[in-house]
C-alpha cells in the first residue's frame, strides 16, 4: 500500500482529531450532537444552508481563588481539565502567562482511576502529581488500554506571578477522570476499507459530546485512519482531498459535506466509495439520515456519475457476509452441525471423522478447516458428501485455526517452547509470518476478524489485538502488528470476534480460585459488557455477528449464553465455532 493511499490531507489538521477541535473551535462551530447508531443507504440531495449552532456546558470549572496555595493551584488546575472546554481558557489561567500561550492541550488526553490524582508538595517549587492510569486517547481521537495498576508521576513546578503561585510547565495534553471522561466523550466509528476494498471495517475515535460531531467525523475521515490502523486499511478520498467549507451543516436530515474541487477528478466507482466510508462514518448520528456529497459545490452523486444518486454502504458490512447463525461442534472427534436444537454430523469426511480436535467455518459456511490427527495436522474439506480431505500442514499440539476471508488459515503451532501463529492457503502453500512483537513470545490463541484486517491473540496469558498487513500483490508474507493490550486484569485463556466491533474474552483471576469469566469487548478493548462466569468452568470461548456466546467447559459441556448472565447447557463436545 502506497503513502497517498493511506494518508489523506493530513495537513488539514495538523496535530489529528483533537488539533481539529481547536481549529473548528476558532471557527465556532461546536454544537451538541447525539449518537445513536442508523443505518440504510445514503441518498444524494441538495445543498443546504448551515444549521445554526447551540452549545451547553454541562460543568463549570472555577478560576484560580486569590492565595491560593501550591497544592491548590494544582488541583485547580486538573479540575479545569475535567469538563471539555474549546482551548481550556480556564485552564490557562492557572499557568504562568509564557506556560498558558505554549501550552497545547491537544496533545492527547491521559484517563485515570478515581475522582482525583493524590499530590505531593515536595517543596515551594514544585508538586509532585501520582495517578493510576487506566487508558490514553492519541491526538488522532484513538483509545488505548494502559497495563492494569500502571502509576505515573508527574512533576508540576510551580511559581510566583504577581504574589499567586502558577504552573510553569504544565504536561501536553489534559488529564480527566474516567468518570468524567465518559461524561465528556463519546466514540464513533470513523470507516476505511480494507485493502482490496471489499468491505469496511471501523476505526473507532473518542469526540467531545458538546463538538459538531459530524463536521469532526468527516475531517477525521478525510485525515485518514489512527496511526494503530493505518498499515492494514486503505481509503477512497484522493490524496489532499479536504473540505472545502469548514463545515458539515445539517438539515431536515440531510448533512452537504462540500470537499475540495480535486475530489472532482475521480471515476464513479471511487465516488461511491468515498459515499459509502462517509455514510458509514455519519450513521451513528440520528440526526443524519441522507449525505450530499458535493466537491467545490458539484454534486458527485448524480444519475450521470455511475452511481445512480443512491450507494448501499451496507453491502460492505464484513458481518453481513458470514453464514451466520450456524453453530458447528466437535463431538466425540467428529464435526457437527447443530439443526433443531440437536447437533448432527455434518456431511462429508470431517463428519465422519474421528480425531478432530478444534474447527474453523468460512464464512460461505460451506468449507472447514480442523485441527486432526488430535493436534498434528491442519485439514479442509468442503461440507457436502463428495468431498475430499486434504491435510495442509503438519505441526505439534495445534490450535486456534480460523479461515479468514482473505482466504488464508491460520493456526498456533504449539511445536517447541514457545507457540507461534502459522499460515497457510487452502491449497497447502505455505504464508510466511513476520511479527517482531511476537518473537519469543508464547502465543496461545488467536481469532481472526471478520473484515481480515485485524487480529485478537492471546500471548502469555494477557489478550492483545493487532493488525494484519499483507504484502501488497505477492502476498506471500504476511505481518502481524501493533500490537496493544485488550481486557480486563487477569489471565485471558480464550478470545473470539462477535462481528466486526466486538471482541469477547475469556479471563480466570491470577490465582485461579474462581470460575472463569467471559467479557465482550469493543475494539478500543474496554468492556462493554460483562457475560459473567460460565458453570463448569470454561476452556473456551466461540462467539459471532449477533450470536449468542458459546462456551466449553473442561467437563465438555457446551453452554450457551441466553441472557446477560445466564449461561444453559445445549450438548457435550470440545470445541464450538461459527462461521
Amino acid at each position: 500500500m502506497d503513502e497517498a493511499s493511506r494518508h489523506s490531507c493530513r495537513h488539514s489538521c495538523p496535530r489529528g482529531l483533537l488539533g481539529c477541535l481547536a481549529v473548528l473551535t476558532a471557527a465556532g462551530l461546536l454544537t451538541a450532537c447525539s449518537g445513536i447508531p442508523t443505518s440504510g443507504p445514503i441518498v444524494a440531495g441538495n445543498p443546504v444552508r448551515a444549521q445554526e449552532q447551540t452549545s451547553s456546558m454541562a460543568f463549570s470549572p472555577g478560576a484560580p481563588r486569590a492565595g491560593d496555595d501550591p497544592s491548590g493551584i494544582v488541583y485547580g488546575f486538573l479540575d479545569a481539565l475535567s469538563a471539555y472546554q474549546p482551548g481550556y481558557e480556564i485552564a490557562r489561567e492557572f499557568l504562568t502567562p509564557d506556560a498558558a500561550a505554549a501550552w497545547d492541550p491537544t496533545e492527547g488526553i491521559t484517563v485515570h482511576r478515581g475522582s482525583r490524582p493524590t499530590l505531593d508538595v515536595v517543596d515551594d517549587s514544585y508538586v509532585q502529581v501520582t495517578m493510576t492510569v487506566s487508558g490514553e486517547v492519541g491526538n488522532d481521537g484513538s483509545y488505548s488500554v494502559e497495563d492494569a495498576g500502571l502509576t505515573r508521576e508527574l512533576d508540576l513546578p510551580v511559581e510566583r506571578v504577581a504574589g499567586e503561585w502558577r504552573i510553569s510547565d504544565p504536561p501536553a495534553g489534559t488529564i480527566i477522570s474516567e468518570d468524567n471522561f465518559q461524561r465528556e466523550f463519546e466514540p464513533h466509528n470513523v470507516c476505511f476499507f480494507d485493502p482490496a476494498f471489499d468491505v469496511l471495517l471501523p476505526d473507532p475515535v473518542y469526540v467531545p459530546k458538546r463538538g459538531h460531531v459530524a463536521t469532526l467525523l468527516a475531517q477525521q475521515l478525510l485525515d485518514g485512519p489512527s496511526d494503530w490502523l493505518d498499515p492494514a486499511v486503505r481509503s477512497a478520498f484522493p490524496e489532499n482531498a479536504s473540505l472545502s467549507v469548514s463545515s458539515v451543516p445539517i438539515e431536515t436530515g440531510i448533512a452537504t459535506v462540500d470537499l475540495s474541487e480535486n475530489a472532482q477528478d475521480t471515476e464513479p466507482i471511487e465516488r461511491a466509495r468515498m459515499a459509502a466510508q462517509l455514510a458509514c462514518t455519519l450513521a451513528g448520528l440520528s440526526e443524519v439520515t441522507q449525505v450530499q456529497l458535493n466537491a467545490a459545490g458539484v454534486s458527485l452523486l448524480s444519475q450521470d456519475d455511475g452511481a445512480g444518486g443512491t450507494v448501499d454502504y451496507e453491502r460492505y458490512d464484513p458481518d453481513r457476509a458470514s453464514a451466520g447463525g450456524r453453530l458447528f461442534a466437535v463431538q466425540d472427534g467428529g464435526m457437527n452441525l447443530r439443526v433443531d436444537d440437536e447437533f448432527r454430523p455434518v456431511p462429508g469426511p470431517l463428519g465422519t471423522a474421528e480425531d478432530l480436535v478444534e474447527v474453523a467455518v468460512h464464512q460461505d459456511g460451506d468449507r472447514a478447516v480442523a485441527v486432526g490427527a488430535w493436534g498434528d495436522e491442519l485439514q479442509v474439506a468442503g461440507l457436502d458428501a463428495e468431498a475430499p480431505l486434504s491435510t495442509i500442514l503438519h505441526g505439534s499440539r495445534l490450535t486456534s485455526p480460523a479461515w479468514d476471508r482473505n482466504d488464508l488459515i491460520w493456526a498456533v503451532n504449539q511445536d517447541g517452547n514457545e507457540g507461534e501463529v502459522v499460515a497457510v492457503r487452502p491449497d497447502a502453500t505455505p504464508v510466511a509470518v513476520r511479527g517482531p512483537d511476537l518473537e519469543m513470545r508464547d502465543v496461545d490463541r488467536l481469532a481472526i476478524s471478520p473484515d481480515g484486517t485485524r487480529m485478537a491473540l492471546v500471548i502469555d496469558g494477557i489478550a492483545y489485538l493487532a493488525v494484519v498487513v499483507y504484502d501488497g500483490e505477492a502476498q506471500d508474507y504476511v505481518s502481524i502488528e501493533q500490537l496493544r493490550r485488550i481486557g480486563p486484569d487477569g489471565v485471558a485463556l480464550d478470545v473470539s470476534w462477535a462481528g466486526s466491533e466486538r471482541i469477547v474474552v475469556l479471563v480466570q483471576d491470577e490465582d485461579a480460585e474462581e470460575v472463569p469469566e467471559s467479557y465482550i469487548l469493543d475494539v478500543f478493548g474496554a468492556v462493554r459488557s460483562p457475560r459473567g462466569p460460565v458453570p463448569g468452568g470454561a476452556v473456551s470461548i466461540s462467539a459471532g455477528a449477533q450470536q449468542k456466546l458459546v462456551a466449553v467447559t473442561e467437563g465438555g459441556h457446551i453452554m450457551e449464553n441466553d441472557s446477560r448472565t445466564h449461561w444453559v447447557n445445549i450438548g457435550d463436545g470440545t470445541s464450538t465455532a461459527y462461521p
